[in-house]
């Protein structure tokens, strides 16, 4: 009986170790069965004659390092072997059971594209969790592609339709290049003479992928579209703070781009619902609706000492005239020296003092001496109204940072550049406009009757619910596209990078 021939590149597929990042889970498994059930055929990529979608897909799996992810992630060389050494044998177990690695691969690299690698850490508390119907989608969208004889245009096809993942493609590939290229040096510019004589500044703006500046007037352009990409200020003059930026090394610079890509994907996992979009280091929101952006506003973030936390959660409510529940750590080291000195400061700032079973206590009669960071029994509560250190409104949603979004009376400080001040919370400059755009008709009315009516002197909280699902996404992205789509590196103030 005569052996069937097997090429070695398959038997080493097969030998693959099935733990790679989880790529063999039962999930993965299921998944795959449910292709080949939409197929109705055991081999599809191995088929004798039928080369064309195995080589469709190699090149898809070359794209890899342009799209921010790793080849290796999907053992692209093997598919690369065997696309080379097609098999002319018959079906064979063997054969099966490599046609199977190879979609399992296959459904593994395209779930990454549209939805970002499932082991990317990019949030610190996800209580959304993850949105396995959208994986589960996978294979029927690609068995559907090849029935159709439209696998070609399948990539494309599943990335996210987006204007911020485009840009942001486009940055990253850019830096790839640059990196990849043999002839590619760091050249720290330390001069700064904004001159075609500062010849490490000249390389650099070239690096950027920046058009030549030597023409008259062309190097002042050049050095404001740096500035504007690296969200300094774009006057065309040589500042350190703009060659510190300059300076951050370009493995550094791809890093972030690839994190940002990543992001922008993970996000495209959970449309088209109503989303609002925090990023902490360009300290800004959008509010997206059926995948469309519809609010943009400035934001107030933590200071370096007191990060904002990045999460996922759904807004649950509208609070108007809110109470502030002064967090322990504020009220004993911030606010309980400035009691101790002036016994007025409380009645001076709305401060109620009350008891560990809520009650409100007379602050005259507490020895506010013996108190201290270690020994506070005590809750600390800024009455509402428009003095309210969270201004007039507040949104809900659960974590457990005890963080949320909320108007602020300082409004002065979103003029600035640099916004990050706030203890952790996050002071949105357009408070009202985005609570309402979150209510339904009668509620948002209801919402804008009682803020031109102003609070009473015995205003209490006014909780108005959400009925509509929204979720809200705190993000960190050093690289990230402004609402013009235009792609710029913030400040990494918290040093992640």
């Amino acid at each position: 009986m005569m052996k069937l021939f097997i090429p070695l590149v398959i038997l080493q597929l097969l030998s693959l170790s099935t733990t790679a990042r989880g790529v063999d889970s039962p999930g993965d498994s299921a998944a795959v069965n449910v292709f080949y059930s939409k197929m109705q055929q055991d081999i599809v990529w191995l088929t004798p004659g039928k080369k064309n979608n195995l080589q469709v897909l190699a090149g898809f799996f070359r794209q890899a390092p342009y799209l921010g992810l790793e080849e290796r992630d999907y053992q692209a060389q093997f598919i690369y072997a065997i696309a080379t050494d097609f098999p002319d044998t018959f079906p064979s177990s063997a054969m099966i059971a490599a046609d199977r690695q190879i979609t399992m691969k296959a459904l593994h690299f395209f779930c990454d594209v549209a939805y970002g690698p499932v082991n990317n850490v990019l949030v610190r508390y996800n209580g959304l969790g993850t949105l396995t119907d959208r994986y589960s989608a996978m294979p029927g969208l690609l068995a559907a592609s090849l029935q159709s004889d439209s696998f070609e245009l399948f990539l494309q096809r599943i990335e996210p339709a987006d204007t911020a993942y485009a840009k942001l493609k486009q940055a990253f590939a850019c830096f790839y290049d640059a990196l990849t290229d043999t002839g590619f040096t760091e050249t720290p510019v330390i001069s700064l003479k904004a001159d075609t004589t500062n010849a490490a500044l000249m390389k650099r703006l070239q690096q950027l992928g920046i058009a030549d500046s030597t023409a008259a007037g062309g190097l002042r352009d050049g050095i404001i579209r740096a500035q504007e990409m690296f969200n300094v200020l774009n006057d065309g003059v040589l500042r350190s703070g703009f060659l510190h930026e300059l300076n951050i090394s370009f493995t550094v610079r791809q890093r972030e781009l690839k994190d940002g890509l990543n992001q922008v994907r993970w996000l495209n996992a959970y449309q088209p619902h109503t989303m609002i979009v925090v990023n902490v280091p360009s300290t800004d929101l959008e509010l997206f609706v059926d995948n469309k952006p519809v609010l943009y506003s400035r934001v107030i973030t933590g200071k370096k000492s007191t990060p904002t936390p990045t999460l996922a959660s759904r807004i649950t409510e509208v609070v108007l005239y809110p109470y502030w529940m002064v967090p322990y750590r504020i009220a004993t080291r911030e606010l309980l020296p400035h009691i101790k000195r002036d016994r007025h400061y409380l009645d001076d700032n709305q401060f109620e003092v009350l008891d560990r079973k809520g009650r409100i206590t007379d602050p005259a009669g507490i020895n506010w001496q013996s108190l201290s960071t270690n020994n506070f029994p005590y809750v600390i509560r800024q009455n509402t109204g428009c003095d309210n250190s969270l201004g007039i409104i507040k949104l809900n949603f659960y974590s457990p940072f005890t963080v949320y979004l909320h108007d602020t009376p300082g409004k002065s400080l979103f003029m600035l550049k640099q916004r990050f001040f706030s203890h952790g919370c996050i002071r949105v400059e357009d408070a009202v406009m985005l609570s309402r755009l979150l209510l339904d008709n009668a509620s948002a009315a209801m919402l804008d009757t009682l803020i031109k009516e102003g609070p009473r002197s015995d205003q209490k909280p006014v909780v108005i619910p959400i009925r509509s699902t929204v979720l809200v996404f705190v993000v960190y992205n050093v690289a990230w596209a402004d609402p013009a789509g235009k792609v710029r590196f913030y400040e990494d103030v918290y040093k992640k990078y």
